[in-house]
């Protein structure tokens, strides 16, 4: 996760590399660039962005971004099958930046620094103590990771005063590109008239990167005003399961759930109205006031055993309906299980100022042209 580099001030060229310009649909596209000098030679001491941009026929657009390191980028792009038939363009541009963080604390004097953490959607976290400046400036450099990413910050003494941060991350601003290229490609089969250009010189212009248009956001503030576990209810519960009328309970930030050997034995007692007759690590019997209960993982419909195995480290929040529940047999109780997702705020200590980041796209990646329209 640690770059810091910037790519090399001597401008190059953007050499693209397809492994193949006609494609089925369905098909995969692996795309190589090279930034290079005047001779040929990589420029392998450049640490840098590499933009793309996919555009049809029509004009649909989407945006892509890798990391250039040692002066090459490389991918996969997955060509579903409801792609449109038809002549696609790839436009490549350099971006001298690598990803970068600058952020503002408002009315902080003499502050010194921040603890600052980012939490992947993967499941990896690193943290570190970042320096401020005495008018509330900092910046973070050296951290490299793909999709989006949850980015909180603290104080690193007296922790539990709120902060007022502004952040903006350097890739989603307007840039001039350091080199460009273009290359096209056909998905489907192409007329004789199109095949025959398909490897023609693809003129590309430094406007088709500097002016952006209207991008998706970049940065989406996530506010600390309500509960971890709202947010995850927000987010991953659904359809029948936003009922309004069920117990909630926290898993994730509770401390205590931890030393439960499983969810029967942690909700004994805990949500009027249910009876949990047997409860240990086989399994339980649960009923609310004499009606059956019926158990669900993730929304799918389980047997009570396959709950009692679910590791108390692995649940996130717990939702108990009182009879009767739309999704449970004759109208009974139900209980429902949801597991923890990598990437969360959930798992973040409280006290924070949380914002969610976009990072690089992801190296092997579906081509989806509904992300943008320019």
């Amino acid at each position: 996760m640690a770059y810091g580099l910037q790519a090399q001030q001597a401008k190059g060229q953007l050499d693209i590399q397809l492994n193949k310009n006609i494609l089925p649909p369905g098909d995969s596209l692996m795309v190589k660039v090279d930034y290079k000098d005047a001779g040929g030679q990589i420029l392998n001491q450049s640490l840098a962005t590499l933009e793309l941009i996919v555009e049809n026929e029509e004009g649909m657009r989407t945006r892509l971004r890798w990391p250039v390191i040692n002066g090459q980028a490389s991918g996969t792009l997955f060509l579903p099958d409801s792609l449109p038939r038809g002549k696609y363009t790839l436009f490549a541009g350099l971006q001298q930046r690598f990803f970068e963080v600058r952020g503002e604390i408002k009315d902080a004097k003499n502050i010194g620094s921040v603890q600052a953490m980012i939490l992947t959607k993967t499941g990896e976290w690193n943290e570190q103590e970042v320096s401020v400046a005495p008018d509330g400036t900092f910046a973070i450099r050296n951290w490299l990771f793909e999709d989006n990413a949850i980015m909180a910050f603290s104080r690193t003494k007296n922790n539990s005063e709120p902060l007022n941060i502004r952040i903006s991350t350097q890739l989603d601003s307007s840039y001039a590109p350091l080199a460009v290229a273009g290359r096209s490609f056909y998905i489907g089969n192409p007329p004789s008239a199109v095949r025959q250009t398909l490897n023609q010189p693809i003129e590309t212009s430094q406007q088709a990167f500097a002016d952006r248009g209207s991008v998706l956001p970049a940065v989406l503030v996530r506010t600390t005003t309500k509960s971890a576990a709202q947010q995850f209810n927000e987010k991953y519960v659904s359809g029948m399961f936003r009922s309004g009328d069920e117990r909630m309970l926290s898993i994730m930030t509770d401390p205590s759930a931890l030393s439960a050997p499983n969810i029967f034995t942690y909700l004994q007692g805990r949500v009027a109205g249910l009876q949990i007759t047997q409860a240990g690590f086989n399994g339980g019997v649960a009923r609310w006031r004499g009606s059956r209960v019926t158990f669900f993982l993730d929304e799918v419909r389980v047997s009570a055993q396959q709950i009692a195995n679910i590791p108390m480290t692995d649940i996130a929040i717990v939702k108990a309906y009182p009879p009767p529940f739309f999704g449970a047999p004759g109208g009974g109780g139900a209980i429902a299980i949801y597991t923890r997702r990598g990437g969360e705020a959930d798992y973040l200590p409280p006290n924070r100022q949380v914002f969610r980041v976009r990072g690089y796209t992801p190296a092997a990646a579906a081509l989806d042209m509904s992300r943008l329209s320019l």
